[in-house]
């Protein structure tokens, strides 16, 4: 059996005072599990963003508990929450959130820096990463030079070249065209399969369904019930 990655506990998130506070999470139980990339889809304001931000530990809980690799997010202080994100998760996004003013290897280098390597070895460990993601040719082009696919290949060096055991991504082929979604899915379903990593994807896309291990479908702030794709097996909360 896979060791659990990921697991939530009646995890409640509210926004707001009084008459206009919403509950965005409500008694949210969520489990993803090493060497797996599980989805997580729903409609539109069911709550996948603000999960996703609890798991990744930039967003409390009012209630409930978080624990990601056995670590208690919720007990944790802001700084330990704050050190254990940068050593143990990786950032995907719709929109790369590249820095314009630096080129690859730079904006591929920066979690390595934050983590105080030297100029050098970031450097070298970015390029390698570049390579791997089909970019070793372009990593002095700066953002502006380089398609949204290859843009998308950068942002996905960057979330992996730290090592990270936990990928997150939010949306992360919504603005690509199918050959370049089926390219950034194809590299994160070949991180996912490590038996170390765990790889969670918040997205709509309809293209990329067939790649998840897992599907977990959320509903006005809970989780409505996690099915498997190719068993066709769900499991109903």
């Amino acid at each position: 059996m896979n060791r659990i990655a990921v697991r939530t506990s009646c995890v409640c998130k509210g926004f707001g005072e009084g008459e206009s506070r919403t509950e965005v999470l409500k008694e949210v139980n969520f489990e993803a599990q090493m060497g797996e990339l599980l989805m997580l889809v729903g409609p539109s304001g069911c709550g996948k963003t603000t999960l996703l931000s609890v798991i990744a530990g930039t967003l409390g809980v009012d209630r409930g508990e978080v624990e990601v690799f056995d670590s208690p997010l919720h007990r944790l202080q802001t700084k330990e929450v704050t050190q254990f994100r940068a050593s143990n998760i990786g950032f995907i996004f719709q929109q790369y959130n590249l820095i314009p003013t630096l080129n690859c290897i730079e904006n591929v280098s920066v979690p390595l820096r934050i983590q105080g390597a030297t100029a050098a070895d970031a450097e070298d460990k970015a390029a390698a990463m570049l390579e791997t993601v089909g970019l070793g040719k372009r990593i002095r082009h700066r953002p502006n030079m380089l398609s949204g696919g290859q843009q998308q290949r950068v942002a996905i060096a960057r979330a992996l070249v730290h090592d990270p055991k936990l990928i997150i991504c939010d949306e992360p082929t919504a603005a690509l065209d199918s050959e370049n979604g089926a390219r950034v899915m194809e590299i994160l379903r070949g991180v996912a399969a490590r038996p170390d990593r765990c790889v969670i994807i918040v997205t709509h896309d309809n293209r990329i369904f067939r790649y998840a291990d897992r599907m977990t479908h959320m509903e006005d702030g809970r989780i409505h019930h996690t099915d498997n794709p190719e068993t066709g097996a769900m499991e109903r909360q």
